[in-house]
């Protein structure tokens, strides 16, 4: 990651008095200042280095804006901010210098406190831009680390449980067949919300509308118990299902399921043995309300306020010894609000939990 506090800065301009008074602007800062008095100059600058700004002279003796074309067509700095220094009274070159997609122009004769100000303010710029830039990829290697890593044992999880399917189907041996669907069927779901998030992290910031679908979340809710009824069995809790009327949203529905998903897999996790969690859908005027309860150890409200503080995330083991990352619920809020829904939360200690999760209701047409 680069230093935030260095700036590679290119001052170009044909005259030696400019060459070596704009350097003097900036001898207290940290940057490091190249100069170019030549075109040749600019061409091996530019190909040796990638400058967070350029200064260029607008009138040099080749036209400034032939300059600034080769700046742009450069492999190292066709991004590169550029700031034309043109005199004040150049008007036409200034108004062409903008339409040419100049970063700013600096008047002459100089004025030290907008030299410096304009200077600071666009490299900075330039440099958070490239951070972002680099963030951005190493969170994209992240990911196909982490989809690759993953993929593979769901794989192998699917092809020997696959497997085991076809042997016991020619036994009678009925219960060792059924668990051996649920781990089938379990990891085959598990593949699909993998394959989900990943994509659905990578354009977190992108328009999804164009994934997104019809869903009928009384259908969604009772394959989400299906996965999680396993986890509820080694704890004898009851999964109750109460459908209210017919309930549809539209969004993407792998990540919907993963609302409900985390928010029953915590009731389950903190509900103790012989407990219920109860999931019920309503309507509720404009949305959709999906209300998951359980009769667990409950939160105080310190507890509750907290649970979608970033800086704040707590993982605490299940009645179970169940343990966990912390941040399912602050996905959770994430996905509620990118499918522009609420989400509230009630809960007393020794009592139990209710989240209620409102999405905006599909209306058919």
């Amino acid at each position: 990651m680069r230093h935030l506090n260095i700036v590679k800065l290119l001052v170009v301009d044909d005259k030696p008095e400019n060459l070596k008074l704009i350097p003097g602007f900036f001898e207290d800062s940290k940057y490091f200042i190249l100069t170019a008095s030549s075109v040749e100059e600019v061409i091996e600058a530019c190909n040796d280095i990638e400058f967070d700004l350029i200064l260029l002279d607008i009138r040099m003796p080749v036209d400034g804006f032939k300059v600034f074309n080769f700046i742009k067509s450069s492999s190292k700095n066709f991004s590169t901010p550029v700031i034309f220094m043109a005199e004040v009274t150049d008007v036409e070159n200034i108004t062409k210098a903008f339409k040419m997609g100049c970063r700013d122009v600096i008047t002459k004769p100089f004025r030290l406190e907008e030299f410096i100000s304009k200077v600071s303010v666009h490299s900075f710029q330039q440099m958070q831009h490239k951070q972002i830039n680099e963030l951005i990829l190493a969170k994209e290697k992240i990911f196909s680390i982490i989809g690759h890593d993953l993929r593979s044992p769901f794989n192998s999880l699917i092809g020997y449980s696959s497997l085991i399917l076809e042997q016991l189907r020619e036994t009678d041996n009925l219960e060792a067949l059924k668990y051996a669907e649920v781990i089938n069927r379990i990891s085959v779901k598990n593949l699909e919300l993998l394959d989900s998030l990943l994509v659905y992290a990578k354009n977190l910031q992108k328009d999804a509308l164009e994934t997104f679908t019809v869903i009928n979340i009384n259908d969604l809710i009772i394959e989400v118990l299906q996965v999680a009824q396993p986890a509820a069995l080694l704890k004898n809790i009851k999964l109750i299902k109460i459908f209210g009327e017919l309930a549809e949203t539209f969004g993407i529905r792998d990540l919907i399921a993963t609302i409900v998903r985390n928010i029953v897999s915590n009731a389950i996790k903190f509900t103790n043995r012989d407990g219920c969690v109860t999931v019920q859908t309503n309507l509720a005027g404009d949305y959709v309300e999906i209300i998951i309860s359980d009769n667990g150890v409950g939160m105080n409200e310190s507890t509750v306020a907290n649970l979608f503080d970033s800086n704040k995330v707590e993982s605490l083991r299940g009645t179970a010894g169940e343990i966990g990352s912390g941040f399912g619920l602050l996905l959770t809020k994430e996905i509620v609000d990118k499918h522009k829904g609420r989400i509230s939360i009630e809960s007393s200690v020794g009592v139990g939990t209710t989240f209620v999760i409102s999405l905006p209701k599909y209306a058919r047409r």
